[in-house]
This record gives C-alpha cells, sequence and structure tokens, in this order.
C-alpha cells in the first residue's frame, strides 16, 4: 500500500528544498551555473552558507496549505487570508504581480479584480497542495486549482499551467517509483485534466505536451535549449538566449521544462532537485515546482538527510504537512 503521508511529506519539503538550492542561481544561465561546481554535493557542503532559504514560492506555498487545513478544504475567503499574512512574513523575493495583487486583496479589493492578467508561472509554483488533498477527484481538483489561481494570476495560460501541476503531482503520489514509470499514461491524465479549458488554450498545452512526449530522448541540455522558451512571443521573448539552456518564467515554458527534467530523472530525487536547480533561468521557482513534483514522486523518506537539512523550519513544513493529510484522510481519502 502507497504511503500517502510520506508522499505529503516529501511533495512539500520538495518544494523548500528546491526552492532554497535553485535560489541562488536565479537568473543565470545554465551554463554559467555549471561553471560554479565539478560536485554539486561538494559544492553544497562547502557553501553551505549560500543556500540560506527558500523564497515566496514556498512561502505562498505553505500558506495555501494552512488555508487548506483551517477550511477543512478549499475556501476562497481562507487562502485569501492567509495570503494577505504573507505580507507579513515578509515576503523573500517576491514577484511583482504576486505582489501587486495581494496588496490589492489586503485593501478588500474582490480577487477577480485584484488579480494580475500575467501569464507567469507564480500560482502554479503554489498549487502543490491542491493535487495533493484532492488528488481522488480530478473535477474538483481541477475547479479548485482555477480558483486558486485566480487569485493572483488571471490569464487562462497561468491557469492552464496550475491546473496541470496539480494533476501531475496528484498522479504521481498514486506510483512506487520502483516500477515502470508510465509515460504515455501519464500524458494522457495531464490532456485530460485540461478537457474543458478553453479550445485555443488547450491546443496551446497539448500540442506543447505532444512536443515533449515525442523528444524524451534528448538530452537534458538540448531538452532544455528546446523548450526553454516554448511559447514565449515578442517582448519576452529573450534573443540573446536563443541556442542557450534555461528556463523561461512564462507558464507553458516553465510547465514543459519542469516535466522534461523530472522525466529524464526518475532514478533518483537528488538527481532531479540538483537538476531543477542548475536548469538556468527562474530556478529558484523552477525548483519550488520541480521539487514538489520530484518529492511527491520519491516520498519524503527517499530524499537524503543531507538536502533536508539546509530547508529552514523544517520541522514547521513536516507538521503541515501532517495536518494536511489528516484532513486528506478525514474527508477525501475513499480507500485507506
Amino acid at each position: 500500500m502507497q504511503n500517502y503521508l510520506d508522499k505529503f511529506k516529501g511533495t512539500l519539503i520538495g518544494i523548500a528544498i528546491g526552492d532554497t538550492l535553485g535560489f541562488p542561481f536565479k537568473g543565470k544561465l545554465r551554463e554559467e551555473i555549471a561553471l560554479k561546481f565539478d560536485d554539486f554535493k561538494d559544492f553544497l557542503y562547502n557553501n553551505i552558507h549560500t543556500f540560506k532559504t527558500y523564497t515566496n514560492e514556498t512561502q505562498l506555498t505553505l500558506h495555501l496549505a494552512e488555508s487548506l487545513i483551517k477550511g477543512n478544504g478549499f475556501r476562497v475567503d481562507n487562502t485569501i487570508k492567509e495570503f494577505v499574512l504573507w505580507l507579513y512574513d515578509p515576503p523573500i523575493n517576491p514577484s511583482y504581480e504576486r505582489l501587486t495583487a495581494i496588496k490589492k486583496l489586503e485593501r478588500g479589493i474582490e480577487y477577480k479584480n485584484a488579480a494580475t492578467r500575467s501569464k507567469g508561472n507564480g500560482s502554479m509554483s503554489r498549487i502543490a497542495p491542491i493535487g495533493l488533498l484532492y488528488n481522488n477527484n480530478l473535477e474538483l481538483l481541477k475547479k479548485t486549482a482555477e480558483i486558486s489561481s485566480m487569485i493572483t494570476h488571471s490569464d487562462p495560460l497561468a491557469i492552464t499551467g496550475s491546473i496541470i501541476i496539480a494533476s501531475a503531482i496528484s498522479y504521481v503520489i498514486k506510483l512506487q517509483n520502483n516500477d515502470e514509470f508510465p509515460i504515455d499514461n501519464f500524458f494522457k491524465i495531464l490532456i485530460q485534466s485540461i478537457s474543458d479549458i478553453d479550445n485555443d488554450i488547450q491546443e496551446i498545452y497539448i500540442d506543447a505536451l505532444k512536443k515533449l512526449n515525442e523528444n524524451l530522448d534528448l538530452s537534458l541540455e538540448a531538452g532544455l535549449i528546446k523548450f526553454s522558451q516554448i511559447g514565449v512571443k515578442s517582448p519576452y521573448f529573450i534573443e540573446e538566449y536563443l541556442g542557450k539552456a534555461f528556463i523561461h518564467p512564462f507558464s507553458l515554458s516553465t510547465l514543459i521544462c519542469v516535466l522534461f527534467i523530472f522525466l529524464k530523472n526518475l532514478s533518483s530525487f537528488e538527481d532531479s532537485i540538483i537538476s531543477f536547480a542548475t536548469a538556468g533561468g527562474d530556478t529558484n521557482t523552477v525548483g519550488a515546482i520541480g521539487g514538489g513534483l520530484a518529492g511527491a514522486y520519491f516520498g519524503y523518506n527517499n530524499i537524503s538527510s543531507e538536502f533536508v537539512r539546509i530547508v529552514k523550519n523544517k520541522k514547521y513544513i513536516l507538521n503541515i504537512s501532517e495536518n494536511l493529510y489528516n484532513i486528506y484522510i478525514k474527508q477525501f481519502r475513499k480507500l485507506i
């Protein structure tokens, strides 16, 4: 029987680890990051002071989890209250979009009017608790992920990315990582999760997912070059980075690159998390999203203590994981 508590703990700790490891490399190209070390674990050990903290990605994930716990499930008002509390943490390296939207919420502006039209990856980076809590109910997961995303990111591209990441987490926690990974079924579930999204947005994501599935034989470097700016248009496309490996903060490109890295590193959490954190570009966000996905797949017991020890507030994060799991068991788990 699958140890779901282990998966819940792995997801939230994985987010914090990836965010923490990726933060010092944010904005750098993959090739620049690679020059810093021969062995990443040696670099981590000798430069532990560099990896001081996670960022707003983990903070908002934990606030979302807290809102789910306090509300015995998703409640918009609870989530808004928790996001406003984030303003007093205080926020660590917040994006303009999230900060602007949540400051509007603090002033009492209705969330549909407070959200930005950002196409960025911000709402994807905090969506994992919804993938955990609603993993047995895809329809409720989709609806909840959509509303959660809309609180700060109302663009359909950002919303769709959030639904897919939540769906991916809900799928991989059911898998045993010593079995062969069912790649075709994984893509089938992800595509199914956006079956009732606007046709134009659906087509963009489905085309990208199909391209990804067809190119999993590429090396990590080649895949990141190919997918780093997939879907990004002027004026946000970075011409000088053409042919370089990094990950753009656009929702579609982030999603495809995260899935690519994850599917290229199914042998260990360690390989996966290092690849996320050193991929280049928006590394702390990629580390958070990918770390959550890898943690959900491998579970907490397969995460080395040398990675766990860098996470600040780890006891608090594990406690939230357990509380969220208890809500899941009480209200949403059909079979134990």
